[in-house]
This record gives C-alpha cells, sequence and structure tokens, in this order.
C-alpha cells in the first residue's frame, strides 16, 4: 500500500518565538503599567485548573472552562461523508455562541495551533470564530492514507482560548497528553486524551500554558457529563447545533490512546 503522511508533529510544532512571548507579556504590562504605580493593585491573577483524564476517539465531548454549567467549546471527533471505499476522520473544535459572539481558539488559517508548555495566551494572540481542524485522516481503498492537521501524532500539546464570562473577555488552555492517527482496518481512527484545562480569572489577563494556579483554587471535580461508552450511541454532527444540549460521547482510556 502507497502511504503519503504529513510530518510527524511529535517534537516540532507551529512556532512562538521567545521574543513574540516578551513582547505579549510587555505590551500587557506596558498598557497597565501607569495605572500600577499610581494605585494599588486589587486584582491578583488567578488561574483556576481542572485535572480530567479522557480519551475521545468518537463523537464529542463539550469543554466548560471555569465550570459554570455553560458549554464554551466542543470538541469533535468524527466521519466525514466518504462512501464504500473513501474514508475521511477529522478531530476539530469549535467556540459555542454567547449571545452574538462566538468563542475563539488560537488559530492560522483554520487550523487550530498546537502550543507548547509555557507559552503565552493572551489578548495579542490571533483567534478564530470557526470550526477549527486540529487533526484529520483520509483513506482511498487501502491504497492511499494521508495525515494532516497540527496536532497530528503530538505529545503534550494546548489548545489556547479566548471566550466570554458575564460579558467579559477570559482566555484559557486545554492539554493534551497526545493526538494519534493511525487506521483500523481501512477506516481512519484519531485518539486524542485530554489531561486538564484552566482559565485566567481577571477579564483580559493573559496566562501561560501549563500554569495550574494555586492548587487550593482548582476545580477536583470535572464538570464533564457521566461516562458513556461511544458504542452506546450514534450522535453525529448535529450535537454541534445543540449546544450544552447535546450529547458528548467520550470514554476514559488510560494508557491505549495509540502514542505512549
Amino acid at each position: 500500500m502507497k502511504s503519503t503522511e504529513s510530518t510527524n508533529n511529535e517534537e516540532g510544532r507551529v512556532p512562538k518565538s521567545l521574543q513574540r512571548q516578551l513582547n505579549s507579556y510587555l505590551l500587557v504590562a506596558g498598557a497597565a503599567g501607569t495605572a500600577l504605580w499610581t494605585m494599588p493593585c486589587t486584582l491578583e491573577a488567578e488561574v483556576v485548573f481542572t485535572p480530567t483524564h479522557v480519551t475521545l476517539s468518537n463523537g464529542q465531548l463539550p469543554l466548560d472552562l471555569n465550570n459554570d454549567g455553560v458549554v464554551d467549546f466542543v470538541l469533535a471527533d468524527e466521519s466525514q461523508g466518504g462512501s464504500c471505499c473513501l474514508y475521511t476522520r477529522k478531530l476539530g473544535v469549535v467556540g459555542e455562541f454567547v449571545g452574538s459572539n462566538q468563542n475563539g481558539v488560537e488559530g492560522i488559517f483554520l487550523n487550530a495551533v498546537p502550543l507548547g508548555k509555557g507559552e503565552v495566551v493572551g489578548p495579542k494572540d490571533l483567534f478564530l470564530a470557526a470550526n477549527l481542524r486540529m487533526a484529520s485522516a483520509f483513506n482511498d481503498s487501502n491504497s492511499f492514507f494521508y495525515v494532516s492537521g497540527l496536532f497530528a501524532n503530538t505529545k503534550d500539546r494546548f489548545l489556547g482560548f479566548r471566550f466570554l464570562l458575564q460579558g467579559k473577555m477570559h482566555y484559557g488552555w486545554a492539554r493534551f497528553r497526545v493526538v494519534s492517527v493511525g487506521l483500523n482496518g481501512s477506516k481512519p481512527v484519531i485518539k486524542a486524551t485530554l489531561t486538564g484545562y484552566a482559565y485566567e480569572t481577571i477579564p483580559n489577563h493573559p496566562l501561560v500554558t501549563g500554569d495550574e494556579g494555586n492548587p487550593s483554587h482548582s476545580e477536583l471535580t470535572p464538570s464533564l457529563v457521566p461516562e458513556i461508552d461511544k458504542q452506546q450511541s450514534n450522535a453525529g454532527l448535529g450535537v454541534l447545533a445543540l449546544g450544552a444540549s447535546g450529547l458528548p460521547i467520550w470514554r476514559r482510556d488510560d494508557d491505549s490512546a495509540g502514542l505512549d
């Protein structure tokens, strides 16, 4: 079988230079510099982290970054179109609407950008309000297998988020231990293991990927729906339109996500 596959992203990612990170900090600090010197600081940055460990391999998973019962983003791992011999699989992320505004994901050209640990997520980054691709795979009668998407076959990468909370903009991240792409027979398979997510409680304040804040302020119980075996439901693309009422399909999978 001929195989054409994109470059493995395990060791690489879309770069954010150190200078860009420093500039993000300086721009944010500079904008408020005068106020910080002339008045006491009454707000202290606080990152709230929610630990979890779920593997999405079929269906959809809602993310409620601040655990207020309102879905902020939806991860979707689903087949798209195809016939008896053409198979396409896509892992994507979409921001839910809050009023007339849609929450955004760091991305470029309709692709979500995989961030490394220690990168800044904040007002100076580019966020797209769309259904962004994380990874996808296509197989044509076992003669042509193609993998694409910046998250495909990566380890320890983050999504960067911008979302509205009580009318103000907040920033957050979600961490993926692994996103693996492969074949099950002739059908492409994508598995994504989510190991936690966090957000900054102060509006318009940046945070750093991997920063779990003060452990005493972390949410120890993720606000995800009870576990449902993915074989017991056939929820499809229509679930995205249902928002918080949509039925997510996910399962726990400690060590069988593909890449170790």
